[in-house]
């Protein structure tokens, strides 16, 4: 009876622990959410990419480029990015220049520096990590 006490007691604080660790998450991927929205300069400093927020999915595109890039004005490089678990977001780049498209992972490393890690689609192998940096937080 009384080991039987013992393991009620021990599945209700796992299953309490469980709750409180979900629940944090969910309330870390709002502030990563409201964080995440901006205007970042690339690691180069030659772009300038506003994120914005469509019904938390969010989207990337280029509102400033240096005259060497200028013609690469409007066009959208992070696309169907969604936060995941552990702060972490998902989802697609596209190189302005070449049209190709990567997957793509965000991670906050502080409020104003984002990493972004870019892999192949088919291989997954790593293509580039920058840290682009949020212009006036």
């Amino acid at each position: 009876m009384e080991t039987n006490m013992m393991l009620v007691w021990l599945g209700l604080l796992v299953v309490g622990g469980l709750i409180i660790f979900l629940v944090r998450e969910q309330f870390q991927g709002a502030d990563l959410q409201h964080n995440l929205v901006g205007v970042w300069f690339n690691e180069l400093l030659n772009v300038q990419v506003l994120i914005y927020d469509v019904d938390s999915i969010f989207q990337g595109s280029i509102v400033w480029a240096d005259n060497m890039n200028s013609s690469i004005l409007g066009t959208r490089v992070l696309e169907n990015v969604r936060v995941g678990m552990f702060k972490k977001c998902k989802g697609s780049y596209v190189d302005p220049v070449s049209a190709k498209e990567f997957d793509v992972t965000l991670q906050l490393k502080s409020k104003s520096v984002l990493k972004v890690t870019t892999f192949h689609k088919n291989t997954q192998e790593q293509v580039f990590v920058q840290e682009w940096k949020l212009i006036k937080p």
